[in-house]
């Protein structure tokens, strides 16, 4: 990939483009780069779309602003800035993870400028169930909160992570498993991006959710996750009903948090499948 810096409203954005036709972009999540895009990217390129593929705020430090927080809003207002920056009225958003996180955000915030989105790994925010095996599943959003998080997961070469990738994902190994996990260790291994990456989870409030992330958008969508991912799968598909239909939900079985990693020979044409109905 290759990676420019452009800006809008004061914020700068570290992406790559590629591509012509209607635009998708596509938002990582933590603690990954955007160089899990690749393989989508080069479909969505091939299906003749413009793919941008940004690096999120605060992975790299030129994107960091002194005082702007890392809450819901905040973080659904950087994806609509980068349209702004890109000078792009509408888009399909793509994320994994936080990166969903943003494409629900956005599209809440700016229906008009989301033609569609296609979410990763967590269902909406207001399906999410207040139970105590629900809270067990997700401790590490209480432990990356704490002062010392940056000790935590920095100690012994960045342990915390691998120990993240093998609780979230159980069944994926390999070269391309380990090279997602350097490339994250790599991206973290500034104090500043790591403390960047550290606040969306500082930032994120514990008791009710915030009120943008109180309803579900009404866009379509493909929502996706791993069967043996933290979330329950019937979330995912509830996620889908409240979305504007026809939306559906994708369950990978056998893959945890990255089920586009893990199982691409499923989730790319189901993606491509997908987006190719909405491109109008």
């Amino acid at each position: 990939m290759e990676f420019e810096t452009i800006e809008s409203g004061g914020q700068r954005y570290v992406v790559s483009r590629r591509g012509e036709g209607p635009d998708a972009v596509l938002f990582h999540g933590f603690p990954d780069t955007p160089y899990s895009w690749r393989e989508i990217e080069d479909a969505l390129v091939g299906a003749g779309w413009r793919v941008t593929v940004p690096w999120l705020r605060g992975y790299r430090e030129e994107t960091i602003v002194a005082g702007r927080r890392y809450d819901p809003e905040t973080l659904g207002r950087d994806g609509l800035g980068l349209l702004d920056a890109l000078d792009v009225q509408s888009a399909v958003l793509v994320g994994h993870d936080w990166g969903a996180l943003i494409a629900y955000v956005a599209a809440a915030l700016a229906p008009e400028r989301v033609r569609a989105i296609v979410t990763m790994g967590i269902p909406h925010p207001a399906v999410l169930e207040r139970t105590p095996a629900a809270f067990w599943a997700v401790r590490h959003f209480l432990g990356l909160k704490l002062p010392w998080a940056p000790w935590v997961c920095r100690r012994d070469d960045f342990a915390y992570l691998d120990k993240l990738y093998r609780r979230w994902a159980p069944g994926w190994s390999g070269p391309e498993r380990d090279e997602t996990l350097r490339l994250a260790k790599d991206a973290l291994s500034s104090p500043a991006t790591l403390e960047g990456a550290i606040s969306y989870y500082r930032d994120l409030p514990l008791g009710s959710p915030p009120p943008v992330t109180a309803h579900v958008p009404k866009v379509r969508g493909l929502v996706i996750g791993g069967s043996e991912d933290l979330a329950d799968v019937k979330l995912l598909t509830r996620t889908a009903e409240l979305l504007e239909q026809p939306s559906r939900a994708l369950v990978v079985e056998g893959t945890g948090h990255w089920p586009h990693r893990e199982n691409p020979a499923l989730v790319v044409p189901a993606l491509l499948e997908f987006v190719g109905e909405v491109r109008g």
